[in-house]
């Protein structure tokens, strides 16, 4: 096998060993237990609504849509539709119950010119309702709830009159929704939820609006810790950083050896020569001939040079055809020094 191919295996192996070590590093780092999702669900929460106007001359339209800001003494109904819709991985168990509730707070300012809480009373509009759905993995619930406004407007004023206090009194209906999830890979446990929609409705103001007071989603990954079984940890550790170190000694050797081979070693004393002698040198393209000189060899460069120096001759340099001999001759009278250097 010729050293380029050598040099190409020694490359690949060192980059499989480095990839190796690296992810049997981060497999070590990693936490003991293995985080596995068994279970999640989403719930989307909505609402819409429009208001009903009273008789006037001054709309056109006997409704307004969602969104806007509303003259109290206009309105007659805010018909709302609530929406809450699950999804969820797996089929399961759900038993849920929901209630729907108005609670009129009314709040007051106090001598610190603070606002407070003075009067709240709750007012049911849908009763508890259950449901038991066996093997679902969804369900829907759209209700419909009609906000009559001037009866929660006269509830209020009429506790203004009986107190003789002015309050600020906000109408919130409130959608509660619990429900409990039995499934089988949740085993003897059960998931327990809590949640709802909530909208305010400003009552004795003379502007009104719906202000949304939730969140439009609610979702959980239920997970199950699982202890690994694959390599432990530690061992994954110390064998990743051993590899990484046998990587890093392996390429270094290499690049080592690579910088002392013959034929970096020759191109290196080459190039010293040349960039230190160049103006005693003489290139020539065919090799010389000394049929009628003595040949002295000489074992070092430095004694060639000293040579052509003292007796102010150059140096004739030939390169053989393979590239692999430099041979450097100085002609003194009948003798002809020889300096070789070679690919050894």
């Amino acid at each position: 096998m010729s050293n380029n191919k050598k040099t190409n295996c020694i490359i690949v192996i060192i980059i499989i060993l480095s990839i190796l070590g690296i992810t049997l590093i981060k497999y070590g780092l990693q936490s003991g237990n293995t985080i596995i999702p068994i279970y999640s669900y989403t719930a989307q929460k909505t609402d819409n609504y429009n208001v009903l106007l009273k008789p006037n001359t001054f709309y056109e339209t006997e409704t307004l849509p969602a969104g806007g800001y509303y003259a109290s003494k206009s309105i007659y109904t805010y018909n709302i539709n609530l929406m809450y819709d699950f999804k969820s991985s797996q089929k399961a168990n759900i038993e849920y119950n929901y209630t729907i509730t108005a609670n009129l707070v009314g709040t007051a300012i106090d001598n610190d010119n603070k606002n407070k809480e003075v009067w709240n009373r709750t007012f049911i509009i849908k009763d508890n309702t259950n449901s038991i759905q066996e093997n679902i993995d969804s369900f829907s619930i759209n209700e419909p709830v009609n906000i009559d406004y001037d009866y929660y407007n006269n509830v209020a004023r009429s506790y203004e009159k009986a107190y003789g206090i002015t309050i600020n009194a906000i109408l919130k209906i409130r959608f509660n929704i619990s429900y409990s999830i039995s499934a089988d890979v949740l085993g003897s446990d059960v998931e327990n939820v809590e949640d709802y929609i909530e909208l305010d409705i400003p009552i004795t103001s003379t502007i009104s609006e719906v202000q949304k007071n939730y969140e439009n989603v609610t979702s959980k990954d239920i997970t199950l810790p699982m202890e690994n079984t694959r390599l432990p940890q530690k061992t994954s550790l110390a064998i990743g950083i051993s590899l990484i170190i046998v990587a890093l000694v392996t390429m270094m050797i290499t690049i080592n050896k690579k910088m002392k081979s013959p034929e970096i070693m020759y191109n290196h004393k080459l190039k010293h020569i040349f960039k230190y002698y160049r103006d005693l040198i003489v290139t020539v393209s065919d090799k010389p001939t000394f049929s009628s000189l003595q040949i002295m060899n000489v074992s070092i460069i430095d004694d060639l040079i000293d040579v052509a120096e003292q007796t102010q001759n150059n140096i004739i340099y030939y390169k053989t055809p393979n590239k692999k001999q430099s041979n450097f001759y100085v002609i003194v009278d009948n003798y002809v020094y020889v300096y070789t250097l070679s690919v050894k």
